[in-house]
């Protein structure tokens, strides 16, 4: 695979329109810039959800409105070609002066930078301050060495009727200065719902409506329309719609994007595209959703390379399918702690009744059978896009997933790689012979059918495991622990710690007991089954009763029944 490139999160232009906004671009100049009551005022709300673009549509607006430079010509020759040019474009992003207390401000100011008449005003304010405002104590402030009034002034332009009308008459005579016959001014306001403060979002929409009676204003504002109307509902309740439906004329609510051209923004080459087209889905999609996924996959790539070399005896092709596909399962239901559980879904391939044991997997919300619902629309688009893929791309073995694993950052204990990894090759019956288990961490694991041989398997941890029809033999258990674990059928030959294990009364009491019962199979068929192991099972019952007096859960009831079991197999040893 060649080399894969980071996307940065910068808005695209026209000349490489991955998101295919040149068909509203188009629409928007027929239907706005190009209007017949062009001089009127008139104000466009671009809505959408984080990421999906608005930015750039913007971007490709201001293009569209600024004449193109021309690289063989000095700065003034452009300069002076703006001037003449039919837009004036003021460009600004909210989210930059999210800890000024009013908008307003900055807003004039890079009206400043556009034209000399702008810059007359502010000043023009600032040194009629002490004319207009007081402080609260009634004190006239210096504006000729602060400039603070400006401040002040705005803020208190919502409240003074008389204020706001002076302010606008200025702002009005400086926009007939600036356009004369034959210019419009031309805002593009971003990044407004990105100002968290509920009351500098109101205030901005405020002000701007001192421009919204002036011929030749043409105000395009991006935001994400829900955030808008729930931070003027924080104001003003239940008002939040009805003041955006008469603050914007002209409202535009970007399409959703099709994955098929979405998919264009990656590196890939055009025979890859295709399958890609699920994990945009997936994504909602979302460009920068997408952009931020990928851009991670590409550095864990590079971590995936150094991984594979350091792994001996792994002969794997690192694939960015795969590590996407990771990057999903490793945040889902059960597969968040117990990844490899993909790889049992993998084996079984598209075999129906499996598919509800999948869906469980990645999870519902709480209710049974029809009563049960998706998490959320993302997770059921997610339980679609791997199921669909389970026979395309594989891990294949949890020795090539704990790779993807770690390069993404993920900590996952080889024991278990390895021991799943003879579950899974070798199906059920899988033998494990004298290997070093201590401490490992299995919960969770799947462990259906395998065979444990003289295995060391001191303080591992077995809690939730399915350890359905598993065999131990000779095997050291000392401090291991199996709450919760599925047992059902499991047998226990000749081992060694069963009068010492660290888990709960119940589950110690059914391990006990189903030792007891395999030691009696095994005496009645005559084969071998140690003094020891006997002794162990005995010691067993009189550790879960220690147990239960410690955590106060003994009843007679239970010291009767466990006395009992403790008692038949001494005597049974006995004879």
């Amino acid at each position: 695979m060649s080399r894969l490139n980071l996307l940065d999160d910068q808005p695209a232009n026209s000349n490489s329109d991955h998101l295919h906004f040149g068909r509203y671009l188009n629409a928007l100049e027929r239907t706005v810039l190009k209007r017949d009551e062009s001089v009127a005022p008139l104000v466009v709300g671009i809505f959408g959800p984080w990421g999906s673009g608005k930015s750039t549509l913007l971007g490709m607006l201001a293009q569209k409105l600024l004449p193109p430079p021309r690289p063989e010509v000095g700065w003034l020759e452009n300069h002076m070609q703006e001037q003449t040019h039919p837009w004036i474009v003021v460009q600004f992003s909210s989210w930059m002066y999210r800890n000024e207390k009013s908008l307003l401000l900055p807003l004039l100011a890079t009206l400043a930078t556009k034209s000399s008449a702008f810059e007359k005003l502010t000043k023009k304010i600032v040194n009629s301050g002490p004319e207009l405002i007081k402080t609260a104590s009634g004190t006239l402030i210096d504006t000729a060495t602060t400039g603070l009034p400006l401040l002040t002034l705005l803020d208190s332009v919502r409240t003074d009727k008389e204020k706001a009308k002076d302010l606008q008459e200025r702002i009005a005579e400086a926009i007939k200065t600036v356009t004369g016959d034959d210019k419009r001014l031309v805002f593009l306001i971003d990044d407004l719902d990105r100002c968290h403060d509920p009351d500098q979002i109101l205030n901005l929409l405020e002000q701007i409506k001192l421009f919204l009676h002036l011929d030749r204003c043409l105000f395009f504002i991006a935001a994400d329309r829900e955030q808008i109307v729930k931070a003027i509902d924080k104001q003003f309740p239940g008002s939040g719609e009805t003041y955006l439906e008469k603050f914007i004329q002209l409202p535009f609510d970007l399409p959703p994007h099709r994955s098929h051209h979405l998919v264009d923004i990656l590196d890939v080459e055009n025979g890859m595209k295709k399958s890609f087209c699920s994990l945009c889905e997936v994504l909602g999609n979302n460009p920068r959703k997408l952009k931020q996924i990928w851009n991670a996959a590409v550095l864990a790539m590079e971590i995936l390379k150094e991984e594979r070399m350091r792994v001996s005896g792994i002969v794997h092709e690192h694939d960015m399918d795969l590590m996407l596909k990771w990057m999903l399962l490793k945040n889902c239901g059960e597969l968040r702690t117990n990844p490899y559980r993909y790889l049992d879904f993998e084996m079984i391939g598209q075999q129906p009744d499996r598919r509800e044991e999948f869906i469980k997997a990645l999870g519902f919300k709480k209710g049974k059978g029809s009563n049960r619902k998706w998490r959320s629309e993302y997770h059921r688009k997610l339980a679609v896009y791997l199921w669909n893929d389970l026979d395309t791309k594989r891990f294949g073995t949890p020795d090539i997933l704990t790779m993807y694993a770690q390069a993404c950052g993920e900590d996952h204990i080889y024991a278990r790689s390895l021991i799943e990894k003879g579950c899974f090759d070798g199906g059920a019956n899988a033998i494990f012979s004298s290997h070093d288990f201590k401490n490992a961490d299995l919960s969770d694991g799947h462990l259906y059918k395998a065979t444990f041989i003289n295995c060391d398997l001191r303080r591992t941890d077995f809690r939730h495991a399915d350890l359905t029809e598993t065999k131990f033999i000779g095997c050291q258990l000392f401090d291991a622990r199996f709450d919760n674990a599925k047992l059902d059928g499991t047998i226990w030959e000749n081992c060694f710690g069963l009068d010492e294990l660290d888990t709960e009364p119940e589950c110690y009491e059914r391990i006990a007991d189903a030792a007891g019962m395999q030691w009696r199979s095994l005496k009645t068929s005559e084969r071998n089954w140690n003094d020891y192991a006997e002794e162990a099972l005995y010691k067993a019952y009189r550790t879960i009763l220690n147990m239960r007096q410690k955590n106060g859960t003994l009843t007679d009831d239970i010291n009767n029944r466990i006395v009992a079991k403790g008692q038949s197999i001494r005597a049974e040893v006995e004879i």
